[in-house]
C-alpha cells in the first residue's frame, strides 16, 4: 500500500445561497478529497459518487506535477495540496484556477475558519503557518521536530506527530503538551467537530500495520475502532461518520498484515467503529481523505 491533494441575476426575493430574510442559509454540500498515491488528486461527494480528478494526469517522470496530501477548505470551495513534494498549491474547485502559496512545505491543513494553512517545512524540522493568499508566513516555535497533523476546532492549538507520539502546542508558539506517548507508534490524529474526541492510527494492535483508535481529547481510555490495517481518520462535519484509508487485498478484502500485496481505498464507519464499508470504487486507489463543506 503506497502511502506517500457569476454573478447571477436576482429574479426573486430569495436565492438558494443566502435563503430568504430571516432564514438560515443552506449548508454547502459536503465534499471529500483524496489522492491515488501516484500523483493525482480527486474529489467526490460524501456518498462516494461523483468522483472527478482535480489535478492533471501525470506520467512517472513528471515530478513537478505530482500532487498529494490534499486538504479541503472548511467550506469545501478550495483544495490545498502538496505539489512536487515542496510546493503548496491551492485550486479553486469551481473555476479550476490554481495558485502557489508557498515553496518549501508539504502536507497542508486548513485552519477551522479557512483563513490560514499550516504545514511542515524545513525537511520536517518546523511548522509554518501562512495566510491562504500566501502572505504573513510565520514559524510555530516548537521544542520538538515533527509533522503537522491538524488544528483544534477552535483554531488555537496545533497537533503535531513527533516520532510516534502526539504533541499539542499553541499556534502562536509556546510550551507544548504531550497528548499521547507510549511504547506504540501513534500518528494521524484528528479531532471530532466538538473537540471532545481524538481519533488516530496506532500499531498497538500487534499486527504488521496500524489500526484506528479513539480517546477523549483530554486523555483517558483508548478504544479500538478497526481491527484491520487503517490510517488517516477524518470526521465528517456533523461528527456522525469517520472516513479513513484502509488496506485491502487486490480482490477487496481488508487485511491486517501489510506484508501481503495490498491497495488503498477509502472507507467510512460510525464513531464507535460499527458499520464499516467501502466508500471509493474498486477501480481507483484512494488514500488520505479530507472533508469540507456541510457548514
Amino acid at each position: 500500500m503506497r502511502l506517500l491533494r457569476t454573478a447571477l441575476a436576482l429574479t426573486a426575493t430569495c436565492v438558494v445561497v443566502t435563503g430568504c430574510a430571516g432564514e438560515p442559509a443552506e449548508p454547502a454540500p459536503v465534499v471529500v478529497s483524496f489522492d491515488d498515491g501516484w500523483g493525482q488528486v480527486f474529489v467526490m461527494d460524501l456518498d462516494g459518487s461523483g468522483v472527478r480528478q482535480v489535478t492533471p494526469t501525470v506520467a512517472d517522470d513528471t515530478v513537478d506535477s505530482r500532487a498529494g496530501y490534499a486538504a479541503l477548505s472548511p467550506d469545501g470551495t478550495e483544495l490545498a495540496y502538496t505539489r512536487a513534494g515542496r510546493f503548496i498549491d491551492i485550486v479553486d474547485l469551481e473555476s479550476g484556477a490554481v495558485r502557489t502559496v508557498y515553496e518549501g512545505g508539504y502536507q497542508p491543513v486548513y485552519s477551522p475558519d479557512g483563513s490560514m494553512l499550516a504545514f511542515t517545512t524545513a525537511g520536517g524540522e518546523s511548522i509554518t503557518i501562512v495566510d491562504t493568499d500566501g502572505t504573513n508566513a510565520r514559524v510555530v516555535d516548537l521544542a520538538e521536530h515533527g509533522t503537522v497533523a491538524t488544528l483544534s476546532p477552535d483554531g488555537l492549538r496545533i497537533l503535531v506527530t513527533v516520532s510516534g507520539y502526539l504533541v499539542e502546542a499553541p499556534v502562536t508558539g509556546g510550551p507544548s503538551m504531550v497528548v499521547l506517548r507510549d511504547q506504540f507508534w501513534n500518528a494521524d490524529p484528528a479531532y471530532s467537530p466538538d473537540g471532545s474526541t481524538l481519533v488516530f492510527s496506532s500499531n498497538r494492535g500487534g499486527n504488521n500495520g496500524s489500526e484506528i483508535y479513539s480517546m477523549p481529547a483530554a486523555g483517558g481510555a483508548i478504544t479500538p475502532l478497526t481491527d484491520t490495517y487503517a490510517v488517516h481518520p477524518e470526521f465528517t462535519p456533523d461528527g456522525t461518520r469517520i472516513l479513513y484509508t484502509r488496506a485491502t487485498t487486490p480482490t477487496g478484502e481488508p487485511v491486517t498484515d501489510t506484508s501481503v500485496p495490498t491497495r488503498p481505498e477509502l472507507a467510512s464507519m460510525n464513531p464507535d467503529g460499527s458499520d464499516q464499508k467501502r466508500l471509493t470504487p474498486r477501480s481507483i486507489s484512494a488514500q488520505n481523505p479530507s472533508i469540507g463543506g456541510g457548514r
